[in-house]
């Protein structure tokens, strides 16, 4: 999970959400808009700039996608948002809908049942924002939210031997409450991730660490800092695992 870089949001984005905002006032002011009611207008001016911004991968478990079957993925859900522990409340943040700072990409087995859908923790103390309030406020999310901060400061990834085979799954850093959550509630331990990690880290990490290794061990000096930094340039592009 690295951190997103959204850009700008799409000109037509805020019209439609000063056209919504204004009809979903309406319904709000009545009772808690439903997701009918809120209709799925962000999606036209948001869906393929995501895609294309956050390189076809999902904002959570990183799996590139074919953006026509994923979802725009609210990280502030909009109809209901279960905040448990942090609060009984789950009203959902309908005025963010059409907030670019709220819009991610997502594979829908991260974003849908079992997964993440309605469900937005808040640490014990936290005070939800109310209707129209802008985040932060006084809330603290306990699920890391790819925009604001890299998955690298609460995930780290740890080696288990399973049947004669090492296997890298995700765990909290350093007992990160935030890490913790968010591969709880995304299901980042799923097992057809843990799949993928462990051949990411086979293929693109233990190979060409063995060409360091192998160059420095044999005390070339050029050849071991020219491995390492093709590594590390691999490594580091957006568009990578």
């Amino acid at each position: 999970m690295i951190l997103i870089h959204r850009g700008d949001e799409p000109a037509a984005l805020a019209s439609v959400r000063a056209r919504e905002l204004v009809r979903l006032r309406v319904i709000a002011a009545k009772a808690r808009p439903t997701g009918d009611e809120i209709g799925d207008a962000y999606r036209a001016p948001t869906s393929a700039v995501l895609w294309a911004r956050q390189h076809s991968k999902c904002c959570y478990c990183e799996l590139r996608e074919q953006h026509k079957r994923n979802d725009v993925e609210h990280f502030r859900p909009k109809s209901r948002a279960m905040r448990a522990p942090g609060s009984a409340n789950e009203d959902g943040y309908w005025w963010l809908t059409w907030s670019w700072e709220n819009l991610l990409f997502s594979c829908r087995n991260c974003n849908q049942s079992p997964a993440k859908l309605d469900k937005f923790p808040l640490a014990v103390g936290s005070e939800r924002l109310v209707a129209e309030q802008m985040p932060p406020g006084l809330e603290r999310p306990l699920l890391i939210d790819p925009s604001q901060v890299s998955g690298i400061a609460h995930i780290q990834f740890v080696p288990e031997a399973a049947t004669g085979q090492t296997r890298w799954r995700p765990v909290p850093r350093l007992g990160s409450a935030r890490g913790e959550a968010t591969i709880r509630v995304c299901l980042l331990d799923r097992a057809e991730l843990i799949d993928l990690y462990t051949q990411h880290v086979e293929l693109n990490l233990l190979r060409p660490i063995g060409k360091v290794l192998t160059a420095a061990e044999a005390r070339r000096r050029k050849a071991t800092v020219t491995a390492w930094f093709d590594a590390v340039e691999a490594w580091v592009r957006p568009e990578q695992p």
